[in-house]
């Protein structure tokens, strides 16, 4: 098999397995959201809601709007529309960037913080449920390891087509 990096042209093999293996990925991450869509984590607030709380509770120097945006599932005007629904219930500020006094910044309040706890409780047990069904430890393990590998090796700029 060839290198991540490799530019060559696929073999028929190597396209069938690339692409066998991007639709086990698709849709195994369909089957999981299914079943989380229809989990009752989702009474106070919405999954993408707790998408932007979950992703602001890991940069306690809150995050601009554009690095919100890379770090979420959602299209720009999405973010911006459920970050002002957000900030509307006390869920997070905007505050001026330290740094760049012309920048925002957004960030987690405490009742923000409180409740993506509360919501990520619950959230954690479901996954480790659902999880614990389709997966043993060991291929939990494996998944986890690709899954590192595939974002690792998609950080880099693309490699140019010689």
């Amino acid at each position: 098999m060839t290198s991540p990096a490799d530019t060559t042209r696929p073999t028929s093999a190597e396209l069938r397995l690339a692409n066998a293996s991007w639709e086990a990925l698709f849709r195994s991450q369909v089957v999981l959201m299914r079943e989380f869509v229809a989990e009752q984590s989702w009474v106070e607030i919405t999954q993408h809601e707790y998408d932007v709380l979950y992703t602001l509770a890991k940069a306690p120097d809150g995050l601009s709007l554009a690095e919100a945006n890379r770090e979420t599932l959602m299209t720009q005007g999405g973010l911006s529309k459920l970050v002002s629904r957000l900030v509307d219930r006390g869920f997070i500020t905007r505050c001026t960037d330290d740094v760049d006094r012309r920048a925002v910044k957004l960030r987690l309040t405490e009742e923000g913080r409180e409740m993506q706890r509360l919501v990520g409780r619950r959230h954690a047990r479901s996954v480790a449920g659902v999880m614990r069904r389709a997966l043993t430890p060991d291929q939990m393990e494996q998944l986890l390891e690709l899954g590192t590998t595939i974002i690792a090796n998609m950080s880099d700029p693309a490699p140019t087509s010689p």
